[in-house]
């Protein structure tokens, strides 16, 4: 009985999700609030406060190409929008394709376009042995070869992730090249050049990301026919680089005429006498003048470095072991004395404080030195 109905199951089944689908869409657009819009199959795309459906309360897109340019260059700071611009173009002429409503207002109309290639975000691989710009590059291969007149491309930073010059010639090629083929292309960029070759192109248009000066906030609003830039000098300011940093950066992108002076003699470090001023590698002899850098205080050497790398100095009629890391030489003793001086007549009254010290407090070794004079 129920192998008999087979065919008329399946049927319904193929109904209910039919309606399901149609229900879907429409519970969809209600939730958006949707419109439907006009259609062409020339390549004009509008858009009219159009939104990206998975961002609420973003800032509504204007957007229009396809009549009196067929390539848009969308320059402007980095996080200013850029990549969502084209996202939410991409998403709005698939939504659509596939039948679905879409957030803008009336006025709105999309073109149906045969394929849709988009070069967006870092595609390293490790496994391929492939860099970003080489990523862009086997992807840039494919859609060139795969392009023609009813193709609609998005490319984010095209001629990136490479030496700038041959990156941005590169990528003005690439433009030409799927120009002539028909495609409708909207790319970002960087590149002054590609900015320039844009301004020049007859069938080219820039269009720049808006940027709140004061605040260093962008707006997310696309200002077509308006070229921008990356605000690097004014952002630079703002963080503090110097004004004369900045003005020779204007001087640079105007003229490229660099300065190859060299830098003053009396700005270079030079290598410097070691024994005069590390005391750690000079070997403090008896009467040496020394900082004793704990206290920042001057001492004379009393006994020359042990085996525990210590010297004994005099400071403040007391004598005083210290590592000879913690002294600077100050003057050596050779030039405060005359020659064949008796450097002990520095010492001989602290000499014997200290032994009768030591013998107060029973030091054997004191007392054997007391005995030895005694029997002199």
């Amino acid at each position: 009985m129920l192998y008999e109905r087979i065919r008329e199951i399946k049927i319904n089944i193929e109904v209910i999700a039919e309606y399901d689908m149609i229900w879907a869409k429409a519970k969809y657009s209600s939730d958006i609030k949707g419109i439907k819009p006009k259609l062409n199959e020339h390549g004009y795309i509008k858009i009219v406060k159009g939104g990206y459906p998975l961002i609420k309360n973003g800032v509504p897109l204007d957007f229009e190409i396809g009549k009196d340019y067929r390539s848009l260059i969308i320059t402007g700071p980095n996080a200013g929008g850029k990549t969502i611009v084209l996202k939410t173009l991409g998403m709005l002429t698939l939504a659509v394709q596939a039948g679905f409503h879409i957030k803008a207002e009336q006025g709105t109309e999309i073109a149906v376009f045969n394929k849709i290639f988009v070069d967006i975000g870092d595609n390293q691989s490790v496994e391929n042995a492939l860099s970003t710009f080489s990523s862009h590059v086997k992807n840039l291969a494919y859609i060139i070869k795969e392009s023609n007149k009813s193709t609609l491309l998005l490319f984010d930073e095209i001629g990136s992730g490479t030496e700038p010059n041959e990156g941005a010639a590169l990528a003005i090629a690439i433009l030409e090249e799927v120009y002539y083929k028909g495609c409708i292309t909207v790319a970002t960029t960087h590149y002054g050049e590609i900015k320039n070759f844009s301004e020049q192109h007859p069938d080219f248009e820039n269009a720049a990301m808006e940027f709140r000066c004061d605040t260093l906030d962008p707006l997310y609003k696309l200002n077509i026919g308006k070229t921008g830039d990356s605000n690097a000098l004014y952002i630079s300011k703002k963080m503090g680089i110097s004004d004369n940093i900045i003005e020779r950066t204007r001087r640079y992108i105007e003229s490229k005429n660099y300065n190859y002076e060299l830098i003053r003699d009396s700005k270079i470090m030079k290598k410097k006498d070691i024994q005069e001023d590390k005391g750690e590698s000079y070997e403090f002899v008896v009467g040496d003048k020394v900082l004793w850098m704990d206290k920042n205080e001057s001492a004379i050497v009393y006994k020359e470095r042990d085996i525990y790398n210590n010297v004994t100095i005099l400071f403040n009629k007391e004598f005083v072991d210290v590592n000879c890391k913690r002294l600077k030489l100050e003057i050596k003793a050779s030039k405060l004395y005359p020659e064949g001086y008796d450097l002990n007549q520095l010492f001989v009254s602290f000499k014997e404080r200290k032994l009768e010290r030591d013998i107060e407090r029973g030091s054997k070794k004191a007392l054997k030195k007391l005995k030895k004079s005694h029997l002199k």
